[in-house]
């Protein structure tokens, strides 16, 4: 199953949350040449860093290692990249996508902030709020699950399977 959910959702807290069966199918290493070993705060001050080298096989790179991850027989969390998404509806593989209720605009800049997102990252993905949300709502491949004001995945995410420990 492959859940793909936006920024600041909670993907990796899930992830911890439930190691058996969920996996945060991180994109960064796949979509740029960056240092992956970095700690957590790190990590998110390099998402959406204009000094970072985009991978010429972006993202045919990253659906190629989703598809082989599905062998795993785990949840795979991504992001809500909409050319991985077209990549994903043209090899017919099914996904949930998962995103938050507009109104939830100023809940995600503070998660944003608090984990360390950089203000480059946070004009991305609140600067274009609306238009992201509404590309995400006119999806008619996925399923949709909307969170509201202060949900995260990990609040629904054992709605949507038996998860065991």
């Amino acid at each position: 199953m492959i859940i793909a959910a936006y920024a600041g959702a909670g993907k990796t807290t899930a992830a911890k949350l439930y190691p058996q069966n969920v996996v945060d199918f991180v994109c960064m290493p796949y979509k740029y040449y960056i240092d992956t070993e970095n700690d957590e705060k790190e990590v998110e001050a390099q998402k959406a860093d204009f000094d970072n080298v985009m991978r010429e096989n972006w993202p045919r790179n990253y659906v190629s290692a989703i598809k082989e991850a599905l062998d795993l027989n785990k949840i795979l969390l991504i992001p809500s990249d909409l050319n991985v998404l077209m990549l994903l509806q043209y090899d017919k593989i099914p996904y949930t996508l998962c995103y938050p209720h507009k109104e939830a605009k100023e809940i995600y800049r503070r998660r944003f902030i608090e984990r360390g997102n950089t203000e480059e990252f946070i004009n991305i993905f609140i600067g274009d709020w609306e238009q992201r949300l509404e590309n995400l709502e006119q999806d008619n491949y996925g399923n949709h699950i909307v969170l509201q004001n202060d949900q995260f995945l990990s609040d629904v995410l054992s709605d949507l399977v038996v998860v065991s420990d």
